[in-house]
């Protein structure tokens, strides 16, 4: 729809060339608007884009963190709860659930994401089809072990846990029995579609990505105390230029296929996220192919954070992971 819209405005400066300057004006408009049709489609689209699903295997003596390390299920109970992060953090979060997880008799498990939880140059690297193929594989690494496993994810962990739920949801031997979804976006820059613009160079990101691969990259300070218990978020600092553009083309696979997310969903977004827009929780309301979809709208009103990742927050962990497995375990057994 972009790509018809910068036709359009192309073709129409061309003809309001000729109308002004004359005939002659008509050849430099031509190709000012070729121009600006080839800029909107390499920028938003994959042309002559090519996905590389290879990724690095994780050399575990690298990890910034210890807690950010992938998360192995205990292998104490027959149901699974499997977890993906958001871009670019590590699972750490997750850890601050398992005791809770295990007492309500479900493992837990939580990969970690090509690139993330080492150092920021190991990022420059990667892209959406290293991330979904990393979850993919490790999901057909566990899934087999359990009766019944679930998927969650949080921000973009929560996008790839939809797109791998869209490839899996056929199969009754490696769909999920339900997912849930934590400040999840289905898209980054959708204008036209729904009115969103998380960012408007996201538009530009593939012209940007040689030039400048990524702007303040780096780690957060490890002195700070944050409030709400934002100050223990590890990740990442920085923006990511190739891999926003690849990312952006991601959600828009997986944003086509939503409606093959048949499994039971539920929806957890803050009213008031700073990173993730809210009306990316309905969205999914509107396009998941599952009749069993329910929301979780969370209000954090009173805080200056970023009011994006619930399990992150101390206000909301506790509550927030109770209502996931209170949804799971009514449809499971």
């Amino acid at each position: 729809m972009l790509c018809l819209l910068v036709v359009a405005a192309a073709g129409g400066a061309v003809g309001w060339s000729a109308a002004t300057f004359g005939a002659g004006a008509i050849g430099m408009a031509a190709l000012a608007a070729a121009a600006i049709v080839a800029a909107g489609l390499w920028n938003t689209t994959p042309v002559m884009f090519r996905p590389d699903l290879r990724y690095a295997a994780l050399e575990l003596s690298r990890l910034r963190w210890p807690e950010g390390a992938p998360m192995e299920p205990a292998g104490r109970h027959r149901r699974l709860v499997f977890c993906v992060h958001g871009f670019p953090s590590v699972p750490s979060d997750f850890r601050k659930l398992a005791a809770a997880t295990d007492a309500r008799g479900w493992d837990i498990a939580a990969v970690l994401l090509p690139g993330c939880g080492t150092d920021p140059g190991d990022l420059l690297s990667t892209e959406w089809s290293q991330y979904l193929a990393a979850v993919r594989d490790e999901w057909a690494r566990l899934r087999g072990r359990y009766d019944t496993a679930c998927l969650v994810g949080t921000s973009l962990g929560g996008s790839l846990a939809l797109a791998l739920a869209e490839e899996t949801c056929g199969n009754p031997a490696s769909a999920p029995a339900a997912i849930a979804t934590i400040g999840s976006p289905v898209v980054l820059n959708a204008w036209l579609r729904h009115g969103i613009v998380a960012n408007p160079l996201v538009y530009l990101a593939r012209f940007i990505g040689p030039l400048v691969p990524s702007v303040g990259a780096g780690f957060p300070d490890p002195g700070r105390k944050g409030e709400d218990g934002d100050g223990d978020w590890k990740g990442y600092r920085g923006t990511y230029t190739k891999q926003a553009f690849s990312i952006q083309l991601g959600l828009r696979a997986m944003e086509r296929r939503l409606e093959e997310v048949t499994c039971p969903a539920l929806v957890c977004h803050a009213r008031g996220d700073r990173m993730v827009d809210f009306r990316n929780a309905g969205i999914l309301m509107d396009r998941l192919g599952s009749k069993d979809i329910e929301a979780y709208i969370a209000n954090m009103d009173g805080f200056r954070h970023m009011q994006h990742n619930l399990i992150l927050y101390d206000s909301q962990r506790e509550q927030t992971w109770d209502r996931i497995l209170d949804f799971f375990e009514k449809r499971t057994y």
